[in-house]
């Protein structure tokens, strides 16, 4: 899954533990869907994307991270660690996310959407949240290997 080559990346950088991988006080993360629990966690999602419309075998997925601190930590926090994120994936080229694992990914490109986390507001209990988007570029044969 693409999502959990991108999660393993993140955490391989330090920013959450995955799987195992990311330094052990860094926040949690999780694919997919994000638990009531911890407080401090992030969720890579996976977005619709942009649709090929010629014949050059590349893929455009595009992904979602999604940030979440506490109510007491207040908004700071969560939007400077989804910027970390965004610098981090920002113009970066020819990449192999999850390297080494089953879930290993070469992406020719991957590129932030927006200047800065988008402030998605506060979850359901209150905590705040932070989005950062991201498109990349991959061959079609990876994409449908991951």
């Amino acid at each position: 899954m693409l999502v959990k080559a991108l999660a393993l990346h993140l955490a391989g950088l330090g920013h959450g533990r995955y799987d195992q991988t990311g330094p052990v006080d860094a926040p949690k993360a999780f694919v997919v869907s994000m638990p009531d629990q911890p407080d401090l966690a992030w969720c890579v999602v996976g977005q619709k994307g942009f649709p090929t419309r010629d014949l050059s075998g590349y893929e455009l997925p595009e992904f979602k991270v999604i940030y979440r601190t506490s109510k007491v930590a207040g908004h700071q926090p969560g939007y400077d660690g989804a910027e970390r994120i965004r610098r981090d994936l920002q113009h970066t080229f020819r990449i192999v996310w999850a390297a080494g694992t089953e879930h290993e990914q070469y992406v020719l490109w991957c590129e932030a959407n927006e200047p800065e986390p988008v402030h998605l507001g506060p979850d359901a209990v209150g905590r705040p949240q932070w989005s950062v988007s991201v498109q990349t570029e991959l061959t079609k044969e990876a994409a449908e290997n991951g």
